[in-house]
């Protein structure tokens, strides 16, 4: 075998053992687990203290009972003669209810008395036709080789940066009085690993911000509703 061969396998071989130490212990498996356990292995259910006047439509099938769908994809992939990289992620999709369901409860706890106080005895009805439901686990790895192998990594989760649509229909008596739409943007951003932060400890923080920013939109959603009413 040449030097150059050779070189070349061990920078194959150092390559294969950097990029396989950062992800080797994280699959789309293991993924959904781990979200199916912060869920405590059941989709949330919805509260219904407003039922009698503000009622969210589900959009979601029943029957679906899975909590994530997650795959594993490849962004960019560069194998050059003394530098490799690599960028993947896993992406994880949520099951369609517990976006209604996350908005569902923040509707409960921030119907405002001003709100309730303008439907009087009409009632209204809610249908999400869009929210953001997926997050990713980002891995950006790199190795250079100068005499010696010298590898780096980036990892951090990228939210669906989807805003929140909801539609909605004023009721009296059966009849419709009023129909809109309205759109509260996302403000999510990234989140990047701590220094020796788990994958598990940053995607338990990410779904209770992913929480959190729900609850944010859904009182902005509630205070322009109030105001278009």
């Amino acid at each position: 075998m040449t030097l150059m061969h050779k070189k070349n396998a061990t920078l194959i071989i150092a390559a294969i053992v950097c990029f396989s130490s950062v992800s080797s212990c994280l699959t789309p498996e293991k993924l959904d687990k781990f979200v199916a356990e912060e869920y405590n292995n059941q989709l949330p259910k919805s509260t219904n203290k407003t039922k009698d006047y503000i009622n969210v439509i589900p959009t979601a099938s029943d029957d679906d009972k899975k909590i994530s769908r997650s795959v594993h994809k490849t962004d960019k992939f560069l194998p050059l003669i003394i530098y490799w990289k690599y960028d993947h992620r896993h992406f994880c999709s949520l099951n369609p209810a517990i976006p209604i369901a996350n908005f569902s409860n923040a509707i409960n706890a921030l119907a405002t008395k001003k709100l309730t106080d303008k439907l009087d005895d009409r009632r209204l009805e809610l249908t999400v036709e869009q929210a953001p439901a997926s997050f990713s686990i980002v891995v950006k790895e790199n190795l250079i080789w100068l005499v010696y192998a010298f590898s780096w990594a980036k990892v951090y989760i990228e939210p669906d940066r989807k805003d929140l649509v909801v539609s909605y229909k004023l009721i009296e008596s059966g009849k419709t009085l009023k129909t809109g739409k309205i759109s509260v943007k996302n403000a999510d951003q990234n989140q990047g690993l701590r220094w020796f932060q788990s994958w598990k400890s940053a995607t338990s923080e990410y779904l209770s911000a992913y929480k959190a920013n729900f609850t944010n939109m859904t009182k902005l959603f509630v205070n322009q509703l109030s105001e278009e009413m």
